[in-house]
């Protein structure tokens, strides 16, 4: 998989939803493997990107992790932070868990190599 960046934008659910409208219409293009995320206010935007979970984007490409267990070795972290944290990034989509070997172990991977932080007026 080809990494990509995501570009992250922070805006009223208002603009959001306006944006979501023109695009259906076919009115905003967006690039090929280019994604964006809205989020609602900042108090929200730094629960989101905590410096822990910021630190796990970073690392995950680094390291390529064989499992979160080894993510969590590497970082010296409590393996449930750190599984907590993942499956969060996980559900909105900052990276992938992928079930690998005999066990189904989940290994966390990189769906993005750099973030975009948008301000919307």
């Amino acid at each position: 998989m080809k990494l990509k960046k995501v570009k992250i934008i922070v805006e009223i659910l208002e603009k959001t939803n306006e944006r979501w409208e023109a695009a259906l219409k076919g009115k905003i293009q967006t690039k090929p493997g280019e994604e964006t995320i809205s989020i609602s206010n900042w108090e929200v935007l730094g629960r989101v990107l905590s410096p822990p979970r910021l630190q796990i984007l970073v690392l995950i490409p680094t390291l390529k992790p064989k499992s979160i267990s080894a993510l969590a070795k590497s970082m010296k972290k409590n393996f449930k932070n750190v599984y907590s944290d993942v499956k969060f990034l996980s559900n909105l989509g900052f990276i992938e868990l992928r079930e690998a070997g005999p066990k189904k172990m989940l290994v966390p991977v990189a769906k993005f190599n750099g973030i975009e932080l948008g301000l919307a007026a």
